[in-house]
């Protein structure tokens, strides 16, 4: 290429950070491309299609053709000083200061220019740029060596050009379909709650061990604090177990059991460190247990009245302690004695040894020698049941049509196993809850295999969350 690219003389960097700050600050309105699955260092879509558009157009090309084409249709830089001064000052500058929308939501026509050049992506990761460059009306050579990648590129960028709106009619229909066959293998492992509860948001599990000097089973947390206004739990001891209860002023939570490795009995005759080899030593011979200690929910309260005189309602967030009905264990370890001989034989129980590496020593330090070792029972158990599912799925599809999928139809489960792996990342022994946001984070909202103290679970079949929040996404 003789001529030298835009690229080379000019970027307005500054209006491109401010809009890659725009694309990631609200949290429930992301690029569609995030929600598909969990991908470590997506790429913001303004700045990928910046980079092709400025390496495809010569140095005198047309700045503010170049800015309009990227959807910045206003002054981002002016409009983030304006509302820096409005806040210091009280001033509310309303909805749209801005004045357009965010500019990854423009898709501009395509120009006969830019559809002489092709985009070449090795390391395409997330698909951030093959996606900008298809939306450019240029082609594109991408791929990853991470198979993982590799798929997302697949679903983000080349089946739904390829198969458009069929592809997702089908998905629709087989994303129903498995939920409908799902959703009764559930029943009985998560107990119903009273029917002004709306949805169960996490059931919350901290990690056990026996006190080696009085006997007493411990649950392990750093903290018992469970949102940002003073909420929390306090440890009552009964016998040699500690039962919880939920209490609502910061200096009624019971101080934390565990700090740097090392524990502290909760019961009051005895009260000694539990070293934290002693903890590590548990854990390894497969003595550390998990206990319940609370429920999260959320309810519909009436706060008045309407106009018209009907109720005017609310829905708030609750907390409540475990109940003797929330013991399912052993109707768990049922399940899974029933089943384990046709999962293992279908080799749907991931029971492959966990590799040693940088990201993985923490867990296989505190007894997880197996994938299969990061999910409690009742995880294990619900994530299995979806790869069964899936597994029945593909091969009557496959019947139906002559001994092989088609390719609708290969399409629409590969989204379907990416929603799968999704409740999978809210259903670990890595999963913590999020007390100031109030919500489940998934394993991966660090970028390892950290151990927790203690960690949250997500019912697959709640309502808003699980299968609903991973296959309508």
């Amino acid at each position: 290429m003789p001529d030298r690219r835009l690229i080379e003389e000019w970027l307005p960097i500054a209006a491109l950070s401010e809009e890659c700050i725009r694309e990631r600050r609200s949290m429930t309105a992301l690029p569609p491309t995030y929600y598909l699955h969990v991908w470590f260092a997506r790429r913001p879509l303004v700045a990928s299609r910046a980079a092709i558009l400025a390496s495809l157009l010569p140095a005198g090309a047309d700045r503010e053709k170049f800015l309009w084409t990227l959807g910045i249709h206003g002054d981002p830089v002016k409009t983030k000083q304006e509302l820096v001064r409005a806040k210091a000052h009280g001033i509310d500058l309303g909805n749209d200061p801005y004045g357009y929308t965010r500019a990854f939501q423009f898709l501009p026509p395509p120009e006969e220019t830019l559809q002489r050049g092709t985009v070449f992506d090795p390391t395409a990761g997330g698909g951030s740029i093959p996606f900008e460059a298809v939306r450019l009306g240029t082609s594109c050579i991408a791929n990853d060596l991470n198979p993982v990648a590799s798929l997302l590129l697949h679903t983000t960028v080349s089946l739904p050009a390829l198969l458009g709106w069929r592809l997702r009619e089908r998905y629709q229909e087989l994303s129903s379909e498995f939920q409908r066959r799902a959703r009764p293998c559930f029943e009985g492992i998560f107990p119903p709650e009273p029917k002004d509860v709306k949805t169960v948001d996490g059931y919350l599990w901290a990690r056990t061990v026996t006190c080696p000097y009085c006997g007493g089973l411990v649950p392990l947390s750093p903290n018992w604090r469970l949102d940002g206004e003073g909420t929390g739990v306090r440890l009552v001891p009964d016998g040699r177990r500690i039962r919880f209860e939920i209490v609502h002023r910061a200096s009624e939570h019971s101080p934390g059991t565990v700090k740097d490795g090392t524990g502290k009995c909760p019961f009051p005759d005895c009260g000694r460190e539990i070293p934290g080899d002693d903890i590590k030593r548990q854990a390894q011979a497969g003595q550390m247990g998990h206990q319940l200690y609370c429920v999260v929910y959320k309810k519909e309260v009436v706060v008045g009245k309407l106009k018209n005189g009907k109720p005017k309602t609310k829905v708030v967030r609750g907390f409540r302690a475990p109940r003797p009905e929330d013991d399912v264990e052993e109707l768990v370890q049922k399940r899974l004695a029933e089943k384990m001989p046709l999962w293992q034989a279908r080799n749907i129980v991931p029971d492959e040894i966990i590799p040693e590496g940088l990201k993985t020593m923490e867990p296989i330090r505190f007894g997880a020698q197996k994938w299969v070792d990061v999910f409690n029972p009742r995880q294990l158990y619900g994530h299995c049941t979806s790869v069964e599912v899936f597994q029945d799925m593909v091969e009557e599809l496959k019947v139906q049509n002559g001994g092989r999928l088609t390719e609708l139809d290969r399409a629409a489960m590969v989204y379907i196993a990416l929603a799968i792996d999704k409740v999978l990342n809210y259903n670990a022994i890595q999963v913590r809850w999020h007390a100031n946001r109030g919500v489940v984070a998934g394993v991966f909202d660090r970028h390892d295999f950290s151990f927790k103290w203690s960690y949250a679970e997500m019912a697959p079949t709640i309502t808003g969350l699980g299968y609903d929040l991973s296959l309508i996404h």
